[in-house]
This record gives C-alpha cells, structure tokens and sequence, in this order.
C-alpha cells in the first residue's frame, strides 16, 4: 500500500469511527428533555437506544453481501448518507420522525460497524492491534464527545436537545468528503474487496462454530452492558441526589476515561498467545465499579464508580471487536464473524435500555437494574475466556 493510500484509509477510519457512537450516545445527556416534551414513558425513551441495536441485528448479516456487490467504498459511502438522512429526520420531524430517523442512524451505522473490522484486517494484516487500537478510541472521544455536549448545547447555548442532536450532521457530512477517494479504487483494490466480502468459498458456516458463538455473545453482552449505560447513567446519577451538570460530566467521564483502555488493550492483544488474562483484567475493574454505583450515594463513590466501569466498558468493546480479526484466519471469515457478532451480538444488546426502564416502571427503584448489571458482567468473565483462547474459526 502506498504511503498516500495509506493516510487516505487511516483518515477514513478514524473519520467514520467518529460517526459510528457519538449520535446514539448524545442522546443519554437530552433524554428527559425529550421525554418531557413528546411525554414519553421510561420504557419508550429507552427504546430511543435500544432501536438503532435492533437495526445493527437486522442490517448487519446482509452487509458483507451488499459490499461484494458495490464494493466497501461504496457501501461505506452509501451508509453515510443514511445516516446523515437520520440525524435530521430524528430532530425535525415530530415524535414519530424521532424514532423513524433514530432507526435510519442505526442502519447507516451498522453498515461501519461490519465493515470496519474486516478492512483493517484486510488492509492492515501485520498491524491489526495497533489499528484497532486507533478505531475503537476515536469511536470513545467522540461518544465521549456526545455524550458531553448534548446538554451544554441544548441548555447553555439555547440551542434545544434538537440542534443539539442536529449538529452531527455535519461532521458526517465531513467525513463523506474523507471518505470520497475510497471509491476510486484500483482493479488490485477491487479484487482485494471481492476477497474481503465473499462468503461463497467457506466451506464451513460461521454460526457453527463454538469460537464464533463466544465472540458473538461476548458482543453482544459488552453491547448490553454499553448502550443501556449510556442511556440511563445519567438519569440513574440524578436518581442518588445529584444536579444535571454533575450527571452530565459524569456520562462524559463514562466515555472519556475509556480512552486509555481503548487505546491499550488492542496492542496488547497482539503481545499475548491469549487474551484470557486481559479478559479478568478488564471485567475485575468493571465488576468492582458497578458494586461501588450500587452502594454509592455520594459524589467521591459515584466519581469513582463511574472511572472503573469507564475502564471496563473501554477494554470490553476493544476485546470485542480485536476478537473478530485475532479469532479469523483471513479477511473473508473476519467479515462473516463481523456480520454475526454483530448482528446476533446486538440483537441481544437491544433488550437492555428499554428493558431496564421499563423495570425501573414497575420498581421505581434503580437498584434492580444495577444488580442485573452486575450478573451480566460476571457473566461477560466466562464468555470472555472461551473468546480470548488462541483458537481461529475453521475456514
């Protein structure tokens, strides 16, 4: 790959990676203004997060399909354009456009969400630690980003939770122009993409495998875990008795200090035979800062809650999707376990956020949720074991 070639495809993943969290985690901070203004239940507003997971689950497996056909610069660029359509219909079309648009973000971001992994493992083979390394953390700044200004721009600039949500827009208008080059590909490039996308030559199916199945549902359950913090952190922070602008610096905190962990485990990934001790490693942090959100009640125990799980949330979504590329033996299975980690993965992260309102309904109580948490993320340990063995799918 030319030096040239090279920077174009790294700024195009960073850019994209970019639009791939920020829009669903901007409206974590916003939620009770929405609600407030369309007077939605607490199971509705969570379905606002849990819809775009629904269309990661639907999307996802004919991804690699609609790739081999338009080639991934293409589809890429198509998946852009959707999800820019979403941005404004979510803000500007009434109570159904919310959900319509938030839908529409979800199809054009599952579209990144499959592809990405399998070109880094295509175009970056020798340096997949290191790549995955800068996807995953530029994916946690600007869903740190998001979750952060949502409420500054929606209170402090006037702007309302609808252009605060609208602003996205233009970043991804940004990264379609970054995108552009990728679609002049040349004919090694296109031969390279049938290769990336084709599932026609594997003799063997991706969903019999015992390998796939624990990346796919430690996926899904790190996914879980994710999305349905992102929605409630804050409205389970000003539940224990504190003011907005604390909830809303500690959902940017929550996606901040992620970064770190977003950023390492990936390359040390690559130094290990296996990845089992990063796997007890990383839910050991998260498993003690969710005991401590249970209990705590006060701002020095909510802080530093919020600091664990932040870094056991960041090393779970690394080793998930590290896991696609080190548990695939070539470009072609990366992008079949891509399409079914992802969508069977998510298919089981969407039952979280509307599923933890809708107890926090009955209950009026956080608490449940919280301990529910805590369970999954046990479970997360064991999944991740069996995930972090130095065992490739069967080609």
């Amino acid at each position: 790959m030319r030096k040239k070639e090279k920077i174009l495809i790294i700024l195009g993943i960073i850019f994209i990676s970019f639009n791939l969290r920020a829009p669903i985690t901007a409206v974590g901070s916003v939620v009770n203004l929405i609600s407030e203004e369309f007077d939605l239940t607490t199971g509705m507003a969570g379905f606002i997060t849990t819809l775009p997971l629904v269309a990661f689950a639907v999307v996802s497996p004919f991804v690699s399909n609609i790739s081999k056909k338009l080639g991934y610069g293409k589809t890429m660029l198509f998946g852009l354009i959707i999800i820019m359509l979403g941005e404004i219909v979510r803000s500007y079309t009434g109570v159904s456009g919310l959900f319509i648009g938030t839908a529409l973000l979800g199809i054009g971001i599952a579209i990144g969400n499959v592809l990405i992994p399998s070109i880094i493992k295509l175009k970056f083979g020798k340096n997949i630690g290191k790549m995955i390394s800068v996807y995953t953390s530029s994916m946690c700044i600007f869903a740190a980003v998001g979750a952060g200004v949502s409420m500054p721009l929606a209170k402090g600039f006037n702007l309302g939770w609808k252009n605060a949500l609208a602003v996205w827009f233009m970043l991804t208008l940004f990264t379609l122009v970054i995108w552009t080059p990728q679609l002049k590909k040349e004919k090694t490039d296109e031969r390279k993409d049938t290769v990336l996308t084709s599932a026609s030559t594997s003799s063997t199916s991706i969903w019999t495998s015992k390998t796939a199945w624990s990346v796919t549902i430690f996926m899904g359950i790190q996914s879980l875990l994710f999305y349905s913090m992102v929605a409630w952190l804050p409205t389970i922070i000003l539940s224990k008795g504190m003011d907005h602008s604390f909830a809303s610096n500690m959902a940017l905190t929550y996606q901040l200090v992620a970064i770190p962990a977003t950023l390492l485990i990936p390359v040390l990934c690559d130094k290990f035979k296996n990845q089992k001790g990063l796997v007890m490693a990383t839910c050991s942090t998260y498993l003690i800062g969710m005991l401590l959100f249970l209990i705590g009640t006060s701002p020095f125990v909510l802080v530093l809650s919020v600091l664990l799980m932040s870094l056991g949330m960041g090393g779970s979504i690394s080793l998930s999707i590290a896991f696609i590329s080190l548990r695939s033996p070539n470009p072609q299975k990366a992008s079949e376990l891509s399409g079914m980690s992802q969508s069977a993965g998510y298919l089981l992260a969407a039952i979280g956020p509307t599923l933890m309102g809708t107890i926090y309904d009955f209950t009026y109580s956080w608490s449940v949720p919280i301990m529910i948490f805590i369970g999954l993320i046990i479970l997360l340990s064991f999944i991740g074991l069996q995930a972090g063995n130095d065992i490739t799918v069967k080609e």
